[in-house]
């Protein structure tokens, strides 16, 4: 018999125990958390975008915003083009129509040492030597190309300002028995080097 009633008085404490004794058993008592945040922003008008200068194909633009409700969102624009990445991204939301700038690109400039020449125009420059190339290498700091010429005579260093879009400078030094002349880019560029009838030529992309 007291088995009996103790076994009572335990079914009786698990149908009545709450599952967690620290929260309310009144589902009217149970209220969901929302964020108060302040979602008053100041009103998009222009931003700009510089791209690096080894960017040359703009593929998407991502948009991530926030609904009313407060969720966000995010979408995708595909865009796949060339890109000039001198030129800046802008963007806008407004009623004026946006101007693109262009970039103005002067004259081919040209300058010569004697023993050798430049010509630039655009993105193509070509070198006007008799010497033979050595070699040919990259620099990164800055950004530019420099080649090497088999040439004895002395000279001193000369120095050239280029105004053709992407080159920028040329400087040519001399190293006893060799001359090299480093062509100052105005950014990262792939640039092609080969022998031509009359020198050296250099395109870049």
């Amino acid at each position: 018999m007291t088995k009996i009633l103790l076994l009572s008085s335990l079914l009786a404490s698990i149908l009545f125990a709450r599952e967690n004794p620290f929260f309310s058993t009144s589902e009217n008592q149970i209220h969901s958390t929302t964020s108060q945040e302040d979602t008053q922003k100041p009103p998009l008008t222009t931003m700009t975008y510089n791209f690096p200068n080894h960017s040359r194909v703009l593929k998407e633009v991502t948009f991530t915003f926030q609904n009313l409700d407060g969720t966000t969102e995010t979408r995708k624009l595909e865009i796949d083009q060339s890109i000039d990445w001198r030129a800046p991204l802008i963007l806008s939301q407004s009623n004026e129509k946006s101007v693109k700038k262009s970039i103005p690109i002067t004259a081919a400039p040209a300058c010569d040492l004697g023993f050798i020449q430049f010509s630039a125009s655009k993105n193509h420059l070509t070198i006007m030597t008799k010497d033979p190339m050595i070699r040919n290498f990259s620099l990164s700091d800055p950004s530019s190309v420099a080649i090497d010429f088999k040439h004895a005579g002395v000279f001193e260093t000369y120095q050239k300002e280029l105004s053709s879009i992407p080159f920028t400078k040329v400087t040519v030094t001399n190293h006893q028995q060799f001359a090299r002349a480093t062509i100052t880019l105005d950014g990262q560029h792939t640039c092609k080097i080969s022998t031509i009838n009359s020198g050296i030529s250099v395109v870049c992309k």
